[in-house]
């Protein structure tokens, strides 16, 4: 939002009377009504030399608005965009409708996720392809059973349902009968939020911050510091593209 003062304003009144703004708070309403959060990154690149705010950062100042005045966490009934594993799903899904438009026959094998933010790019590609992985040994354990794949949905628990905390849990519906893909490779750009002076991100998920660098995730993300280890690390966009090209064995020509 623009008028971020006005928004946490009338969010909070919303949460307070339980959806009757018009109301006066007479009671705390707890648990409060469900809470869905669209795009969790912190920081964002623009035209200014330094990073802006990013929507995570007004989720921030809710959640400890929310917090400080009734005394109570903020719970998220789903949290929707990067990094969580239902928006690449949903990419997937456009993927393989253009796909179908353009008459290929042949479902698409692999995915790459080109971004500038190992905490939100990166780690949502990282952590979609940890679920394809999973779903794929889903399968097989299906099929091997003599059971069909397409008792297999995107309900099933698997490690990516693993990586959201509480209420701050992923998402993911609907049938998988058609082909999943093999996996998905991240790629880093280094135009944007991403600075290689940066320092290692720690390995302890435990330990979030250090002398120079801070867990910019979700406060309902667990923190997995492999899952911001991109599979490539290229300059900009078009690098990220050739380099895709060139892994598919396509000419650029």
């Amino acid at each position: 939002p623009i008028r971020w003062e006005t928004n946490l304003q009338l969010i909070t009144d919303v949460l307070l009377t339980n959806g009757r703004p018009g109301n006066p708070v007479t009671s705390l309403h707890y648990p409060h009504i469900p809470v869905l959060a669209c795009n969790m990154d912190l920081l964002w690149m623009a035209e200014a030399k330094n990073p802006r705010f990013g929507h995570g950062m007004f989720l921030v100042c809710l959640e400890n608005i929310y917090k400080k005045i009734t005394g109570c966490e903020l719970k998220y009934e789903a949290l929707i965009g990067k990094p969580s594993v239902v928006t690449y799903n949903y990419a997937e899904l456009l993927i393989r409708k253009q796909a179908e438009k353009l008459g290929w026959t042949r479902p698409v094998e692999r995915l790459y996720a080109i971004g500038d933010n190992p905490m939100a790019d990166i780690y949502g590609a990282n952590l979609y392809n940890r679920y394809l992985k999973a779903m794929h040994r889903t399968r097989a354990q299906v099929q091997a059973q003599g059971g069909s794949t397409s008792q297999v949905t995107g309900d099933l628990h698997c490690e990516a349902s693993d990586d959201a905390k509480r209420s701050g849990r992923v998402m993911v519906g609907g049938s998988f009968d058609h082909r999943l893909p093999e996996g998905c490779s991240s790629i880093l750009v280094c135009t944007g939020v991403y600075n290689r002076d940066h320092q290692d991100l720690p390995s302890d998920p435990e330990q979030t911050v250090t002398e120079q660098r801070i867990f910019h995730g979700h406060r309902d993300f667990r923190f997995d510091s492999s899952l911001t280890q991109p599979s490539f690390i290229v300059h900009d966009v078009r690098d990220g593209v050739e380099l895709v090209f060139q892994l598919e064995g396509w000419s650029l020509q």
